[in-house]
């Protein structure tokens, strides 16, 4: 796992690249290309995980010398695709076989092949043409800039903001759907110049002409579907998920476990002792008068598992002391509460190892959720006019629970951009017009159009078609992004085993009803749990790695909220309106309505409006 960066016709030294050091502590490379009018600066930091020799450093040249390469990531069928090269490898890492495969293949071709987690920039130097990639479900994120003769990217976007100087330009779109959504998803920003490679796809540069060319998907939709009983889907899937996690356990370095109180990692840490590696777990929690910490579930699982398990314990002043260099370190604001123990958890890890395996991405194919499972009442009742006289009938009150909201506005929309949208939308419509003059989405309905076309490929219901979509937009530029982000600013590389290429694919070709029934979800999963855990574990109810934020908000966090989020000369006044803000607040504080999850939406981007704000 590494940082890279790069610029065409925007100068840069190496010691630029100190900014995104933690991304790669372990060396650091630069090269500079000149071409018939422009030139090419090309940075990389590594961690070395695979081949931790001087023979992996980057950037790196392929053996003819036409294709160079800054890759961040990891392949992990990398020695399987060394059988299609007859060449004489330099060096043991995928580095070195990922550019030999584009040497022969070229780039799209051989993104088809990859099952990994990557972000790379790979440069054709005899026909001066620069490729922007980011891996299937976007665990890896990369962003770029684009003007006129002038392109930049990086793994992070302080690069290109502090160090390259490109200045930021706050989007009103993107804060029109982050507001929808509580993200912005790919390829927007909450920058209107700099953008974030979609999961999946390819962005091309011509060097020469300084122009972008074109940005297309390499990933698709596979048309087979599982025709088998639900026994043969549970036998299966244990070979394919035992395939991934010994594939994910392939390290030079030493590997851990981060172990909720769920099932998923649970079932991770689970296979992975049983091919003979008991990984030392890592879990964090408040202590348990707290409904939301998962320690002692954890704790629980360690112990039947026989795994070594070490307790990290916050406590309101540790995440409270954290708060800004958190949201600093995320770049980008998110409405999720789990961002704050993810960032005490993974700074615990990295004193004892360099990668984590984790649970995460099972919930968005295995229909986890319960949005999906609202989904199925719609086959029941598909006229969605029995739903909107559900929303226009329902007492006023009832839409104080955030979760009845949801379900009911979802069911009652036409289409499954609009669903996707009240599903995950923690505003109501009546506030989103407050803070922001409209309830428009900006961007999202055409983000939302492009992957529903994509999904379509096949014939999906739609909650398979909800499913195929999160999995593609909402975990990339959520969770997954959030995931990055904390754990490469303490050099810690998290794997997530759920997200195997082969493996979603498998999980994708199962019928619905081996994945969700009403208020039941990831079937064939927790079928295939019970073979390694006890039905205690696997059955447990789902806490979701949330933080009493809510009660906090309303005691000894008060005073900070109040600080970063109401005083009146803060930026983020700038755009959205401090009277619906503070609406937001006296209804939450007066105990009536838990709206504990926007005033820490609202916070968030307070708080990133601090540092890009260019007003």
């Amino acid at each position: 796992m590494c940082g890279i960066a790069g610029a065409v016709n925007i100068p840069f030294v190496k010691d630029q690249l100190n900014i995104i050091s933690h991304r790669g502590p372990d060396s650091s490379g630069f090269h500079e290309v000149d071409f018939e009018n422009s030139k090419l600066y090309l940075g990389h930091t590594r961690l070395s995980i695979l081949d931790t020799s001087s023979a992996g450093a980057q950037p790196m040249f392929s053996l003819c010398n036409r294709w160079l390469i800054s890759f961040n990531g990891e392949i992990y069928n990398h020695i399987e695709l060394r059988k299609l090269l007859n060449i004489d490898f330099t060096s043991s890492s995928d580095t070195q076989t990922l550019v030999e495969l584009i040497s022969i293949y070229g780039v799209e071709d051989t993104c088809k092949k990859l099952n990994g987690m990557f972000s790379f920039c790979a440069v054709d130097l005899e026909n001066g043409e620069l490729y922007l990639v980011r891996d299937n479900f976007g665990i890896k994120p990369i962003y770029y800039y684009s003007y006129r003769e002038q392109f930049a990217f990086s793994s992070e976007v302080k690069f290109l903001t502090r160090e390259l100087k490109i200045k930021p330009e706050v989007s009103r779109s993107g804060i029109e759907e982050f507001f929808s959504i509580r993200f912005v998803a790919s390829p927007n920003t909450l920058l209107s110049n700099i953008k974030r490679v979609k999961p999946g796809s390819i962005i091309k540069y011509d060097i020469n002409k300084g122009v972008l060319v074109d940005e297309k998907q390499f990933i698709s939709l596979k048309e087979n579907k599982f025709e088998g009983s639900i026994e043969d889907a549970v036998s299966q899937y244990q070979v394919k998920l035992q395939t991934a996690v010994k594939r994910q356990l392939l390290s030079d370095v030493p590997v851990g476990m981060l172990l909720s109180g769920g099932v998923d990692s649970a079932l991770v840490a689970a296979m992975a002792a049983d091919s003979g590696h008991k990984l030392p777990c890592y879990s964090v929690g408040f202590g348990d008068g707290f409904a939301e910490c998962e320690l002692s579930n954890a704790r629980h699982t360690a112990a039947v598992l026989g795994l070594d398990f070490n307790e990290v314990l916050v406590s309101p002043d540790d995440l409270l002391d954290s708060f800004i260099n958190i949201a600093k370190t995320i770049e980008e604001p998110l409405g999720t509460t789990s961002i704050l123990p993810m960032w005490s958890l993974v700074h615990a890890a990295k004193k004892d190892v360099s990668v984590v395996l984790t649970g995460q991405g099972t919930d968005e194919p295995w229909g986890g959720y319960n949005k999906y499972q609202v989904e199925i009442v719609r086959n029941f009742f598909k006229n969605s006019g029995f739903w909107q006289a559900i929303k226009f009938c329902s007492p006023s009150f009832m839409y104080k629970n955030e979760s009845f909201r949801r379900a009911i506005y979802s069911l009652a929309a036409n289409d499954v951009g609009s669903q996707v949208i009240h599903a995950s939308s923690l505003f109501s419509e009546s506030d989103r017009y407050k803070l922001c003059g409209t309830t428009n989405s900006g961007n999202l309905n055409e983000t939302l159009a492009f992957w529903c076309n994509w999904a379509k490929q096949g014939k999906l219901t739609q909650a398979e078609l909800m499913m195929q979509v999160d999995s593609r937009m909402s975990l990339a530029d959520d969770l997954l992004l959030y995931a990055d982000k904390l754990s490469m600013h303490v050099s810690l590389e998290t794997r997530v085993p759920m997200l195997d290429v082969d493996l979603v694919e498998f999980v994708e070709s199962l019928p619905l009803n081996y994945k969700v029934k009403f208020k039941n979800g990831k079937l064939v999963h927790k079928l295939m749990a019970e073979k390694y855990l006890p039905s205690s574990i696997v059955h447990r109810k789902k806490l979701g790695f949330h933080v009493p934020f809510s009660t906090w908000s309303k005691s000894i966090w008060k005073g900070f909220i109040e600080d970063h989020l109401l005083s009146e000369n803060l930026p983020h006044f700038n755009y959205i309106n401090r009277s619906a803000v503070l609406d937001i607040w006296t209804r939450h504080q007066s105990g009536n309505e838990d709206l504990g999850k926007q005033i820490f939406s609202l916070l968030m981007f307070s708080l990133w409006s601090q540092e890009y704000d260019a007003k």
